[in-house]
């Protein structure tokens, strides 16, 4: 059956165009991995649309608890540190008791994947409003990490995110400045971004990491595949 290997089941916000497509990319040579969605359902992209979309996790758990899973993803940056660490913990919690499966947010995959590059110092870019990647720049301090500079280009339309073309992203992400960062993160796992990771780091000469490429990284990883993949980032070159 498809999923022999791994069937890892996430769950993402509705309106989400983007993590799905970069997940089968980076998953392309991998025999027996498929992933499985579950949306929430989200209507707006400040604090309080996150809290609302947050009301629909145990639906979405109870869905792909019919899939016994080998692994459970709430993927939504965003929606999984905007309350701190504590509520990252609580998403834990609220999906594991309804799966019965492992669980991992994708918050705890970038912080895992710039510890994994000796990122401690960031230039992040965000789609963000100011007040959600100001409450970002608090969680990675919350787990020791420092944010040297940022920026954020305030996009509210969920759907007008995942339509930003990967060089744009390229374009603002080269506005940072990355004279005291360890690499760059580029938040949100509804921007295209995994095309310009290897060029950026090129560039750059630092690591680079991004939502979606964290998130499927530590998946893989904690299904127990660590095969290197070439062509989106260091961080995935690694084995």
């Amino acid at each position: 059956m498809y999923g022999w290997r791994a069937l890892i089941g996430f769950m993402l916000p509705s309106s989400c165009t983007v993590y799905e497509p970069e997940f089968q990319k980076i998953t392309a040579g991998l025999d027996g991995v498929i992933g499985c969605p579950s949306r929430l359902k989200i209507t707006q992209t400040d604090a309080k649309g996150l809290a609302d979309m947050n009301t629909n996790i145990e639906k979405a758990a109870e869905e792909l608890a019919t899939l016994k899973p080998d692994l459970v993803i709430y993927m939504c940056t965003a929606g999984s540190f905007f309350k701190g660490r504590a509520w990252e913990n609580e998403i834990h919690e609220k999906i594991k008791k309804i799966t019965l499966a492992p669980v991992m947010t994708t918050s705890e995959a970038v912080v895992e994947s710039l510890k994994a590059l000796k990122m401690s110092k960031v230039a992040m870019w965000t789609p963000y409003d100011k007040d959600v990647t100001e409450r970002e720049v608090k969680f990675l301090q919350e787990n020791n990490i420092q944010v040297t500079d940022y920026k954020y280009e305030d996009i509210v339309e969920n759907l007008d995110r995942g339509a930003q073309h990967p060089q744009r992203t390229f374009y603002y992400a080269k506005q940072l400045d990355v004279s005291q960062a360890d690499g760059i993160f580029i938040s949100c796992a509804n921007i295209r971004s995994i095309e310009i990771l290897s060029l950026l780091e090129q560039d750059i000469k630092k690591p680079v990491v991004s939502s979606s490429q964290a998130t499927t990284w530590l998946a893989l990883r904690k299904v127990g595949i660590t095969t290197p993949i070439n062509g989106y980032g260091s961080l995935l070159e690694r084995y």
